[in-house]
């Protein structure tokens, strides 16, 4: 019986498509440029080579299609390519910016600390 509700899952998906297909891929990519939580530590995970990755597989695409899909299919998967692009570019600044910010307030720190033991007052 259960395998019945199963099947019948399967069938109310939506037909599979050229835009619903980079629609997953751009998901899972923006879902891990934004970061989810690791279930066991509940620590936000960005996995930059798996965008990397997504990115690459959607340039292919773009490669392997050209000329061959709908004037939508093309838009889209231009537009989308751009965002995820710009995505990834901005997610790698922010990480360089806090771990720049964090260098700086190791630096000032061990600069205070260095100065209490050398002028106790």
């Amino acid at each position: 019986m259960e395998e019945t509700t199963a099947q019948e899952e399967v069938h109310q998906l939506p037909p599979v498509d050229f835009i619903g297909y980079l629609t997953n891929l751009v998901e899972t990519a923006r879902l891990y440029l934004e970061g989810i939580p690791n279930p066991e530590t509940d620590e936000i995970v960005i996995n930059l080579p798996l965008v990397k990755h997504i990115i690459d597989t959607i340039e292919m695409l773009e490669e392997k299609t050209k000329g061959n899909l709908t004037a939508p299919e093309a838009n889209f998967l231009t537009n989308t390519l751009y965002e995820l692009r710009m995505g990834y570019v901005r997610t790698i600044s922010r990480q360089e910016t806090a771990a720049q910010q964090e260098g700086q307030t190791e630096e000032t720190e061990e600069e205070v600390s260095t100065e209490n033991t050398e002028n106790p007052s």
